[in-house]
C-alpha cells in the first residue's frame, strides 16, 4: 500500500496510449478550475516529459484484465481523501466545495446524473438490470473515498465480486446482461451488498456528472457531436448547444480529446 501523504486529490486510470492523453486532459481541466488540484495518474504506459507538468504523481501498473486495476485504487492512492474520476473526464467548473459534502460518507458515488441541459435524467435504458436486482446505483465516473477500514473493506468486496463474477451472473443476479462485470457493475453489487445507503449523501445534489450517451440526451445518433455542437469560450467556458457546463463532462467518445484541444488547456 502506498503511503497516504495528501490530504486531497484526483485519481485517474488510463490503460493505453489513448486513455493517457484523456487524462492528462482531465488533469488540464482540474488545473484550470480547482484550486484543490493535486492529480494522480496510474498508467501501463510511458509518459511524455511535456505531461509532467499537470501529472502530480505518475504510478506506474502493469497491464492487467480489464477493470481490474480500478480494484487497486485503495491501495494505490497518495491521497487521505480521493476523487476518483474516469479519464474520459473533462472538469467544467471549480468543483472544491463537493470535498465537504462527500466526506459524509466513506465511499460517496455519483448516483444520479444529468444531461447537457443540467437535468437529472431516468437512466433506465441504461440501467434495467440495477432495477431489476435493486442495486445500489452506482456510477464510478466520479466518486470519492477516504483512507480508512471501511473502504478498505469496500475495495476488497469489489475484487471478490470481480472474481466471483461468473458466479452472480448465473445463480445470483436476476436477467444479468453483462459477460464481464465492468467497474460500475462490480462496484454497485459491492455496495449493494455493504448497504446502499452508506454510499450516497440523498440530500446532496453531486456528486454527479453530465453523461453524453444518447439515451440520455434524446439524441437519434450515437455521437453526440453528430446531434449538437459544443464551443470553449475564450474565458473558457465550456458550452454544449449554448448550455454552460458546470458539472464534470462525461464525453465518452475518446476521439473527442483532440490535441487542438488539449493545446487549448496547455495555453492556461
Amino acid at each position: 500500500m502506498n503511503p497516504k501523504t495528501k490530504d486531497q486529490g484526483y485519481l485517474t486510470f488510463a490503460q493505453g496510449e489513448q486513455y493517457l492523453q484523456c487524462a492528462y486532459l482531465l488533469a488540464l481541466s482540474v488545473k484550470t478550475y480547482c484550486n484543490i488540484n493535486d492529480f494522480t495518474v496510474v498508467t501501463d504506459c510511458d509518459v511524455p516529459e511535456y505531461m509532467l507538468a499537470a501529472f502530480d504523481q505518475v504510478m506506474h501498473l502493469d497491464t492487467l484484465p480489464v477493470f481490474a486495476n480500478e480494484c487497486l485504487a485503495w491501495t494505490l492512492t497518495p491521497y487521505r481523501e480521493t476523487f476518483k474520476v474516469e479519464s474520459d473526464m473533462l472538469i467544467t467548473s471549480n468543483i472544491d466545495h463537493w470535498w465537504a459534502g462527500c466526506r459524509l460518507r466513506d465511499v460517496t458515488f455519483t448516483i444520479k446524473i444529468c444531461n447537457y441541459r443540467g437535468q437529472i435524467v431516468n437512466d433506465t435504458k441504461y440501467r434495467q438490470m440495477w432495477q431489476e436486482n435493486q442495486l445500489c446505483n452506482a456510477y464510478n465516473g466520479f466518486m470519492y473515498f477516504r483512507h480508512c477500514v471501511e473502504t478498505k473493506e469496500f475495495f476488497h468486496r469489489c475484487r471478490i465480486v470481480l472474481d466471483h463474477f461468473d458466479m452472480y451472473k448465473n445463480k445470483i443476479l436476476s436477467n444479468c446482461r453483462h459477460e464481464y462485470a465492468d467497474t460500475d457493475v462490480f462496484m454497485s453489487i459491492a455496495a449493494t451488498e455493504l448497504g446502499t445507503e452508506l454510499f450516497s449523501v440523498p440530500t446532496l445534489d453531486y456528486p454527479t456528472f453530465t453523461h453524453m450517451k444518447p439515451h440520455i440526451n434524446n439524441f437519434n445518433t450515437d455521437d453526440w457531436r453528430d446531434s449538437v455542437h459544443w464551443a470553449l469560450t475564450d474565458d473558457m467556458i465550456f458550452c454544449v448547444n449554448g448550455y454552460a457546463q458546470t458539472r464534470p463532462f462525461h464525453y465518452y467518445h475518446k476521439d473527442f480529446c483532440t490535441q487542438e484541444l488539449i493545446e487549448r488547456y496547455e495555453r492556461l
